[in-house]
């Protein structure tokens, strides 16, 4: 199995976009580690991904203090819109679609970070708890932890953006498997 390294670049862009909420910088983070990964380790496969994540995800936390270090302020962005020029065609499905996303964003934001961060790496991208917590730098039983509350934690932020209950449970239950 080859790795696709836009889909990989994609993927690494969304986890660092949540973190930080500005386009730009997440582009940079993403690229910087990759250029990271590739001066130390040379060669990018399956195995290499979480290494990447970890990078990543490090550099969105030194990001961040740089920035309390410089200002004394807590988060260095206001969020980005996440309505993108397609989101603004017309159509009824194409609304409703743009509704929930936007509902499941606000219901992700409301979450604590450790939680947020969890659900996103398993349920959107995939990981494995296992991988999840090596990215972490956490215990397979705090990821499983994190992911409980943060799966109840988004069903009731879900409930309050006025989606139905079964919308939510399949949002949340997305990718069960991937435990």
């Amino acid at each position: 199995m080859s790795l696709d390294l836009s889909e990989l670049y994609d993927r690494l862009y969304r986890f660092c976009y949540f973190r930080l909420r500005k386009r730009e910088q997440a582009q940079d983070i993403v690229q910087e580690s990759f250029t990271r990964y590739i001066d130390r380790y040379g060669k990018l496969d399956e195995k290499s991904v979480p290494v990447l994540y970890t990078i990543a995800r490090n550099l969105c936390i030194d990001h961040f203090r740089r920035y309390r270090e410089q200002t004394g302020f807590g988060s260095p962005f206001p969020e980005d819109s996440p309505a993108s020029p397609e989101d603004l065609q017309t159509g009824e499905n194409r609304t409703d679609e743009l509704i929930t996303r936007l509902a499941v964003q606000r219901a992700l934001s409301g979450l604590p970070d450790e939680e947020a961060e969890v659900l996103l790496l398993v349920i959107t991208d995939g990981f494995s708890v296992r991988d999840t917590g090596k990215i972490l730098g956490i215990s397979r039983f705090a990821v499983y932890r994190r992911l409980r509350e943060g799966k109840k934690h988004l069903r009731e932020g879900l409930r309050s953006e006025g989606l139905e209950d079964r919308s939510a449970g399949r949002i949340a239950e997305r990718r069960e498997g991937a435990e």
